[in-house]
């Protein structure tokens, strides 16, 4: 009976050590890459938007997406490193506050990407709507209708906005 419950004992805490080191290995990975979000955003070519600097690339048109990214990624950045710190401490004892910062750091670092995808979707909508660029790379009747498709749309769009 007491080596059933050994071997119980031993194949959860074994299951129990790997969820800690896949959850140890996510902050990391999510740290790593908000700080590379971050590098990126800091290298960018900024121009002042109201009094702030916006980069250029895909935000100049939205300053509000930028900060918005920014403040999900800082916020992704702190959770992973607290979480991180407090598993190095003491694992066992704030093993529940440690899975709130995983979970803060994944659903913020989610919202970062959404936010980028949000911003890339908003600037390739734009650059389709003007037209320009698609009748530049190939003049064929093809693309025309689809320019002029697109247009319809863009302008629907643009009469609500």
């Amino acid at each position: 009976m007491n080596l059933e419950k050994e071997t119980i004992d031993s194949e959860t805490h074994d299951v129990s050590s790997s969820q800690e080191k896949l959850e140890t290995r996510l902050l990391i990975f999510i740290l790593y890459s908000s700080f590379a979000i971050a590098l990126l955003i800091l290298f960018l070519p900024h121009q002042n938007v109201n009094g702030s600097p916006v980069p250029t690339f895909l935000f100049a048109a939205h300053p509000s997406l930028f900060h918005a990214l920014v403040f999900a990624v800082m916020l992704s950045f702190a959770a992973a490193s607290s979480g991180l710190l407090i598993g190095i401490n003491s694992r066992r004892q704030y093993a529940t506050v440690q899975r709130c910062y995983l979970v803060i750091s994944v659903v913020s670092l989610a919202s970062a990407l959404s936010i980028l995808a949000c911003a890339s979707f908003l600037e390739i909508f734009k650059l389709v709507c003007s037209g320009v660029k698609l009748r530049q790379l190939n003049e064929d009747e093809v693309d025309s209708v689809l320019v002029f498709r697109f247009r319809k749309i863009g302008s629907a769009y643009a009469l609500v906005n």
